[in-house]
């Protein structure tokens, strides 16, 4: 196994010393030196690269640009994802770019890899036994900061829009693009489609998605990006969105809607559905959920407000399981929350489990902006 160099990035930007291992970044030219002696220090080695929870257009670009760096430093890598790839767009970007990312299989040997890299996550814990765990060499995302992911290397910047947006500037500043290379070619448009995605097509962009826009735009396959992003709504989401329209409730500026049981397949039917129900009129904060694969409620909230902290709103409605991980989290504008139904998941009367379901998110939800219930109202 490759040595790993002693020093880690500090979490205040005047202090780039050698720390201990814990989160943040330096100021860029320090960032990017640091971002090369880490992949300098594993020379040679096999990394594992990991998209936690269902993989998105960020975390999926993301990856492919880690790979893409890593392989300047002769490092062999691998891209693993464990939660279905169920959205339209994102079986396009997979299919269409032939993205070289693999579903994780029951057996599969994560300790034969020297490190493990995570794009586009809070933290970098992983369900596996302490034998098969490696270190990790990178750590690079733009959520808030939890405190909860060690790492060689760590760049966590709140203040970008999407995580591919950080990857742009080191391709920019350390790793050009060749417009003439196919594959950089497919790159870049990966990562463009990340961060249109991310930033709701560039509304909420911050100057370094700008940027990395300005970057990679010569670069970009027009005709690729529009039949990746141009992907037609399923049936099945449809349907979803019917269900969320029917059941919609209201209460001030918010509107909360659960859409039964869904497929794993078309969970991300959910989040669609809260994207297009935060245009209605007078709303500016939306929550939808429903209960996928009869295992877990899974829910996903929009906002527009200037008050409403998905990250903090969430965590603090929906708390902690027993090893303290959230049960819910998100970014400026977007979040999401899955709360497993453990035993609950055994009641073969799905009526009966929906109205629990129902009643106990709306409960928590309408608890919170201290109004009443639905069904408390007279």
């Amino acid at each position: 196994m490759a040595s790993m160099p002693a020093s880690h990035l500090s979490a205040d930007a005047s202090l780039a010393q050698p720390q201990q291992p814990h989160l943040g970044f330096c100021e860029a030219p320090d960032r990017l030196e640091a971002f090369k002696a880490t992949l300098e220090s594993a020379r040679g080695s096999s990394l594992l690269i990991v998209l936690k929870g269902y993989p998105d257009p960020d975390s999926i670009a993301s990856a492919l640009a880690q790979q893409h760096i890593a392989q300047l430093y002769d490092i062999k890598s691998e891209i693993v994802f464990f939660n279905e790839i169920s959205h339209p767009e994102n079986r396009a970007l997979v299919k269409i770019l032939d993205a070289p990312v693999r579903h994780y299989f029951k057996g599969w040997d994560l300790s034969r890899y020297d490190y493990w890299s995570f794009v586009d996550t809070q933290t970098s814990d992983m369900p596996v036994p302490v034998e098969e765990q490696r270190p990790v060499l990178t750590f690079v995302d733009h959520h808030k900061i939890t405190g909860r992911a060690v790492a060689q290397f760590c760049d966590i910047r709140e203040s970008a829009g999407a995580t591919c947006s950080i990857y742009s500037e080191y391709l920019e500043h350390a790793f050009p693009l060749d417009a003439e290379d196919p594959a950089d070619v497919r790159l870049a448009t990966a990562l463009m489609h990340g961060i249109r995605t991310d930033t709701d097509n560039l509304m909420l962009a911050t100057p370094i998605d700008y940027r990395a826009g300005a970057y990679l735009q010569p670069f970009i396959d027009h005709e690729l990006l529009r039949q990746i992003s141009h992907q037609p709504i399923s049936a099945r989401t449809m349907e979803i969105i019917q269900k969320a329209l029917n059941n919609k409730e209201i209460r001030q500026n918010f509107l909360v809607s659960g859409v039964g049981f869904v497929r794993e397949e078309d969970r991300d039917g959910i989040a669609q559905t809260a994207d297009l129900l935060l245009r209605h009129e007078g709303v500016e904060t939306v929550v939808v959920f429903g209960i996928v694969n009869n295992e877990m409620v899974d829910g996903s909230l929009r906002t527009n407000s200037a008050t409403v902290d998905p990250d903090t709103w969430l965590k603090s409605l929906f708390g902690t399981d027993q090893a303290g991980r959230h049960y819910g989290g998100g970014r400026r504008s977007k979040g999401g929350f899955c709360i497993p139904l453990g035993i609950f998941a055994r009641c073969r009367d799905r009526d009966a489990l929906w109205a629990v379901g129902k009643k106990t998110i709306e409960d928590l939800i309408f608890d919170k902006l201290g109004v009443e219930p639905p069904e408390q109202q007279l």
